[in-house]
């Protein structure tokens, strides 16, 4: 794909039918969140301003990996376990941090009291057996704590899980098991179940064309599908950038070789995953508790596309394209820790912004003052690439309609008309205002796409309405008033 901004941008038309809506889950704006290894916890200030400044992410404790070694008991990590990971050192700055008393979650349970935080809570099936498990859902019970729902255990069918379960057959025994706990103990908690996120990575990990590696993951799916006493499936999808996880720095392929390598994962594998899990387990929910830019694993881990501005825009593809599914009731953006600075010390968070809470928080208004969603239609002149390149949703609240507007390639398109029907009623609106983030205007294209400090943010005003640019890898949130009258034919 070209990186050269083209010569002359393409108009659209926009077409929004409001009458063609379905409810928006709230909870889908929401971010992992695995603070333990920080020197700030839940009882500082700083940090319940953060959370509230990000509109309340529908949050998840205590992350991810870290929850399958958590001994909520001690608020330390077990450390004697047959897996290969040390936590030793973990332990140590937890110690420092707490003057020796651990991570234990009270504080945290006083934050979601103070704070009415909505959350799910991952349980530790690997360290911790189901009569520790039993134990802490008792307390958890007692102390009378409303926990919105509660996940069994995090990717716990990787082959390097298999020291805790060796099949899918003795996972989905767990965790009925604990289900059973969970329905008497907190009967409006809901329960979800973890699937092999090979679904979003290997093209015939469900045929018999499958490699004697995928029999593992396929056996998990096997033994989960048809079960009726979960609510929900949960998958993390990480789009590949490309490279292994070996390859070494000088190696690493610039950020937009990565965004584009992503950005073909995705086309290739999302619509086919959530159909497959749509239906293999009809009419539980789906909830996406981790997604983002893959390559968590060796060196791997230095390579910056996901603090990048084009690393959060494939973030922003994915969650706009759970809000257009109903199935999608959860997602959590990967990750909390990574919207602000963790500068150690009685301060514990800094002022600074990070590229991803920059484009977290686009979606932060549009998803808490809305409660429908209604789907768009992209209209434009002759042969155009808008239907590849753009990805587009409306949010409607009572008296207004937020419009996101995707681009993801290199193409630029000027909106020529935004038209908003209601077969019901007259309808009139109009544009009050938005926001645009696109790549730094003051840096090469190249160096600007491997920016990692910031992006362009541009403020639309009302007066703008007839001007909206969409510029080549961007996002843009349009916000419309409406104003309704009687039925015309009554």
């Amino acid at each position: 794909m070209s990186t050269v901004a083209p010569l002359r941008a393409q108009s659209v038309r926009l077409a929004v039918a409001l009458d063609a809506h379905r409810p928006l889950s709230q909870d889908i704006h929401g971010a992992n969140n695995e603070c333990l290894f920080r020197p700030v916890w839940f009882d500082h200030p700083a940090y319940a301003e953060k959370y509230l400044a990000a509109g309340r992410p529908f949050f998840r404790y205590p992350g991810g990996t870290g929850s399958n070694f958590y001994n909520p008991f001690t608020g330390y990590y077990d450390e004697e376990s047959p897996s290969t990971r040390d936590y030793t050192g973990h332990n140590k700055r937890v110690a420092q941090f707490t003057d020796g008393a651990g991570r234990v979650p009270d504080e945290y349970f006083r934050f979601v009291k103070e704070h009415n935080v909505r959350y799910s809570l991952v349980l530790n099936v690997c360290t911790q057996t189901f009569e520790q498990n039993k134990a802490w859902l008792e307390k958890i019970a007692e102390e009378g704590h409303r926990v919105t729902a509660i996940e069994i255990g995090n990717e716990v069918f990787y082959g390097s899980y298999k020291w805790a379960f060796a099949a899918g057959a003795e996972y989905l025994d767990r965790a009925k098991k604990l289900t059973a706990v969970i329905r008497e103990l907190l009967p409006e908690t809901k329960v979800g179940v973890v699937l092999p996120n090979q679904m979003y990575q290997y093209d015939n990990l469900l045929t018999d064309d499958r490699s004697a590696g995928m029999d593992h993951p396929y056996g998990w799916i096997a033994a989960l599908e048809g079960e009726t006493f979960y609510d929900a499936v949960i998958l993390h999808v990480y789009s590949l950038t490309g490279m292994a996880n070996d390859v070494k720095p000088e190696d690493f392929i610039p950020h937009i070789e990565g965004y584009n390598n992503c950005d073909a994962h995705l086309d290739h594998f999302f619509d086919k995953t959530l159909e497959t899990l749509e239906t293999r387990f009809s009419g539980k929910e789906i909830w996406m508790t981790e997604y983002g830019v893959g390559g968590f694993g060796g060196n791997l881990k230095q390579y910056n596309l996901r603090f990048s501005h084009l690393g959060a825009l494939h973030a922003d593809v994915m969650l706009l394209r759970f809000i257009k599914r109903p199935s999608v009731t959860v997602a959590h953006w990967h990750s909390f820790q990574h919207f602000w600075d963790f500068v150690g010390g009685p301060q514990g968070i800094g002022d600074k912004e990070h590229l991803p809470y920059t484009h977290f928080s686009v979606f932060r208004d549009a998803i808490r003052n809305s409660h429908a969603v209604v789907d768009m239609t992209i209209q434009t002149r002759g042969d155009s690439a808008a239907a590849e390149d753009l990805e587009s949703i409306a949010l409607v609240g009572e008296d207004r309609v937020h419009v996101l507007v995707i681009n993801r390639h290199d193409n630029q398109y000027t909106v020529e008309q935004v038209a908003m029907t209601d077969t019901e009623r007259k309808l009139g609106f109009r544009l009050t205002g938005g926001i645009q983030l696109t790549h730094r205007a003051d840096r090469s294209l190249a160096e600007a796409m491997q920016d990692t400090e910031r992006c362009e943010r541009v403020e639309i005003s009302a007066s703008n309405g007839d001007s909206i640019t969409l510029p080549a890898y961007s996002i843009t949130r349009l916000e419309y008033d409406l104003s309704r009258t009687a039925d015309p034919r009554g």
